[in-house]
């Protein structure tokens, strides 16, 4: 039975990556129609875990009519590269409405995760998941996901040499002083460690940007006392699902080794409710409610807090009353200070420590020169992999905004139609120049990965950006054998059997850069030290600045 293909969205991306890396214990992989039914009826997988979110991959009409239970489905990254296979099991069709009444407990399109829901592929298609290549999806995982990225089993391997109670704070924002009050109290009360474990997949639309979220978060870290805190991204598509996602939540906390997990007031809640007064589509603390009637399904402990605010009158933060008659306490949430960041208004004193002010002022108000950088070598060379891993670290570093121009895919949207003969190549890297060009002129970084296998071509698109900005060309010199033996999209396999025509370094030549500005091999050193060397060479030349917020988190040993 032939394999089937899908490329993943970048929401089942993250739920892919939390599948295989154990951070959805016990889930092996996407719901059974039976366990879905179960997740949605009862909050436990048939075998009675608690679970109270369905984790599912949706797919289009044509692809599941094609499906047998039974055959393989491989599951790919957004350049086209498997990652995964599943065994299917499971071919159905869900009924959404139903889906919302019981995860949200509404069919009211007003609420984001319901949105989210009704633009999903009609069919869900459920079984079993395993990676391809361990090394590859190593790989994947500097590539896709934000830093710092630790899975599970790393951070486990962190809290032997801690040796305290781990306490895991989940935040889909930046952190305020509320944030910083609620946590350092937590702290004390258990004497442990925090686990500052904030999302970078997708939220709720319109939240802060998950790069300068991390930015913000990264320089709250030096107000805690030393050594207290351990920060580490966590790609986790949100579904807004209120008290049912916090109970997901702290499972998932549970799978990276978290003893306590904190919660708040109105956890996962998107807001914007037009029919409840304060917004919400849950009573503020409904969460605790749950978390109370589930304590005996886990072995995470829950730390329930009140709101916190900041006193006027105190001039600190602290619980906030129900009822404030005298209006002692400042309101703020992340939507508010998105308003006035966006007015170019700066935060006020209270709001967070300084270090966090100015970052998350700064982002609203840097302006900065353009920047491209071209990565060009043989095919699965690694250019996208590296240009991609660098895409993330200048996101947490950079305020500028950062764009990546991968050559497959701009073949399928820019230049569609055009061949590989060197006249369509000449054409397809000219294309890509143009956008290039006006990314740089407008302050932004292109990232550029390409084959660009003629020195003309890459000449003139380093003369066509240098008029407004700077221009880096890398050459990674990764040899023919190792991009071979490499292969993650068989390329080279139809080119030798005649299947693939005009193949770079079989049929077609590649002429090896004499100007490039550096020249790596990708199969002598890991992704993060390539990383940091590409960084030291950009900051040798004034491309960025230097790494104040994440250097010094960037320290876990994997």
């Amino acid at each position: 039975m032939a394999n089937a293909y899908w490329i993943l969205t970048q929401r089942q991306r993250c739920d892919l990556e939390l599948l295989v890396t154990g951070g959805f214990s016990p889930l092996a992989g996407f719901l059974s129609e039976d366990e879905y039914q179960s997740v949605l009826h009862n909050m436990t997988l048939r075998s009675g875990a608690l679970w109270p979110i369905p984790v599912t991959l949706d797919i289009p009409a044509e692809l599941a009519q094609s499906l047998e239970p039974g055959q393989p489905l491989v599951l790919c990254r957004a350049d086209g590269t498997p990652l995964a296979t599943m065994d299917v099991t499971d071919i159905y069709s869900p009924d959404f409405v139903y889906e919302a009444l019981q995860i949200y407990g509404t069919q009211s399109l007003a609420h984001a995760g319901v949105r989210l829901l009704y633009e999903r592929h009609p069919f869900y298609v459920g079984g079993p998941v395993v990676d391809i290549d361990p090394e590859r999806s190593e790989v994947a995982r500097h590539v896709d996901f934000l830093p710092p990225y630790y899975t599970p089993w790393e951070l486990r391997s962190r809290w032997k040499e801690v040796a305290k109670p781990i306490v895991a704070f989940h935040t889909r924002n930046a952190m305020h002083g509320a944030h910083f009050a609620l946590t350092r109290s937590a702290i004390e009360q258990t004497q442990g460690h925090l686990l500052l474990h904030p999302t970078t997949g997708p939220t709720n639309p319109g939240d802060m940007s998950a790069a300068l979220r991390i930015r913000s978060i990264a320089a709250l870290t030096a107000s805690y006392p030393k050594q207290a805190v351990t920060l580490s991204t966590l790609p986790l598509a949100m579904r807004m699902a209120g008290p049912r996602e916090t109970l997901w939540q702290a499972l998932i906390r549970q799978n990276f080794g978290a003893d306590y997990f904190i919660v708040g007031r109105a956890p996962a809640d998107p807001g914007q409710n037009p029919d409840r007064s304060d917004g919400y589509w849950w009573p503020p603390y409904k969460a605790h409610e749950l978390f109370q009637s589930a304590a005996s399904q886990l072995r995470i402990k829950p730390l329930i807090f009140p709101e916190y605010a900041w006193n006027k009158r105190q001039q600190a933060y602290m619980p906030k009353p129900l009822k404030d008659p005298a209006n002692d306490y400042a309101t703020l949430s992340g939507s508010w200070a998105r308003r006035r960041l966006s007015k170019k208004e700066n935060l006020p004193q209270w709001f967070a420590p300084k270090a966090v002010r100015e970052v998350m002022e700064s982002a609203y108000c840097q302006q900065d020169h353009g920047l491209v950088i071209l990565f060009t070598g043989l095919p699965a060379s690694g250019k996208s992999t590296l240009a991609t891993a660098l895409r993330n670290v200048l996101l947490v570093n950079d305020n500028r905004q950062v764009s990546l121009l991968d050559g497959d895919m701009i073949r399928r949207q820019l230049s569609k139609g055009l061949g590989f003969s060197p006249e369509d190549r000449r054409e397809h890297l000219k294309r890509v120049g143009f956008v290039s060009q006006i990314i740089a002129q407008h302050g932004g970084i292109a990232l550029v990965s390409m084959i660009a296998p003629y020195e003309e071509g890459r000449l003139a698109l380093r003369h066509m950006i240098e008029e407004w900005g700077q221009f880096f060309e890398i050459y990674l010199s990764t040899s023919l054998k190792e991009c071979q033996r490499r292969d993650p999209k068989g390329l080279y396999a139809q080119a030798r059997s005649g299947r693939l025509k005009h193949m770079t370094g079989i049929d077609e030549p590649y002429e090896v850069p004499s100007t490039a500005d550096l020249i790596l091999d990708t199969a002598q050193h890991s992704v993060p030290a390539l990383v940091d060397a590409i960084w030291n060479h950009l900051q040798e030349r004034g491309a960025v600045r230097g790494l104040p917020v994440i250097q010094d988190l960037l320290s876990i040993e994997r």
